[in-house]
């Protein structure tokens, strides 16, 4: 056998060899599904939001009333900058957020050759806000989308993927969780807007105790400059040195009804309604 003939079987032969049965087969990509993404994002919600607004809540009492609502404001964009900081920061490179560690799942780009940078996984963080704020259509897309992909992810090029197996009880217990958090959602967002008293309710009625004790202390001036305790508010609205900005002060806070003072000896109370939906009755007293 000729050399030539020699090669041309050898080519014949490997071309008829079978792939290796060693060969590591193709990975299956598996899109994370809605439930899951539901669950991480109210994990890290929760793990962020709950936190800070208690802490947020302590600050407010002691801050002055006079400035709450510009107060508020500020806490509100802190919490959101952080919440937005933390999902940029634990969604990019090889790092998962709390919430999508628990559920299995991470951000990965659109081809899923690898996880997103910090600018894309920022971006994809400031899009909540713009899924949301589109009456939450933004969100609502992952419900058509193939791949289960929200407007944030479409904004950034990314895609939620699935990094591990569940097991039977796994599965379960996804959606067992996430059933009680779409429920405790639910209650929360209807007693804070719908049902029970609202926050701004509750700054109302806190704004006019402030108010009260404002007056407390000009009864307290008035006694070291006279000796005495007075029922006169007239008398004690001169004392407040700026008596029509007094005027717009209470009017703001307090209702036209209910207010009165008394006194006796070297005790004082004095008694208003705040300028809530409900007039909520305050009142504030000094004894000696």
């Amino acid at each position: 056998m000729t050399e030539e003939n020699r090669v041309n079987v050898m080519e014949q032969t490997s071309a008829n060899v079978p792939a290796e049965k060693n060969a590591e087969p193709e990975t299956k990509v598996e899109y994370a599904s809605i439930l899951e993404r539901f669950i991480a994002l109210l994990i890290d919600y929760g793990v962020i939001f709950i936190p800070l607004q208690l802490l947020a809540g302590v600050v407010l009492k002691v801050l002055p009333a006079s400035r709450i609502l510009e107060n508020l404001i500020i806490v509100i964009v802190l919490i959101n900058v952080i919440f937005i900081l933390y999902e940029a920061i634990f969604s990019c490179g090889d790092r998962v957020s709390l919430g999508k560690a628990l559920v299995g799942i991470a951000v990965m780009k659109e081809d899923t050759s690898g996880p997103i940078s910090f600018g894309k996984s920022f971006l994809r963080a400031v899009g909540y806000y713009i899924s949301a704020g589109l009456l939450g259509c933004g969100f609502l897309w992952a419900f058509v989308d193939d791949r289960h992909r929200a407007l944030h992810d479409m904004l950034c090029k990314s895609v939620v993927v699935r990094v591990r197996r569940k097991t039977s009880a796994e599965k379960v217990l996804v959606h067992v969780v996430g059933l009680v958090l779409l429920f405790g959602l639910g209650y929360v967002l209807y007693s804070n807007v719908w049902g029970g008293t609202a926050w701004r309710e509750k700054i109302k009625v806190r704004q006019a105790e402030e108010f009260l004790f404002d007056i407390g202390l000009l009864e307290d001036a008035h006694k070291r400059l006279y000796g005495s305790y007075t029922t006169d508010f007239l008398r004690l609205v001169l004392l407040s040195g700026d008596p029509v900005q007094f005027q717009r002060d209470m009017n703001k806070v307090l209702s036209n009804k209910g207010f009165r003072i008394g006194v006796k000896d070297n005790h004082y109370k004095i008694m208003a309604r705040a300028k809530d939906e409900k007039a909520t009755p305050v009142v504030y007293e000094k004894k000696h």
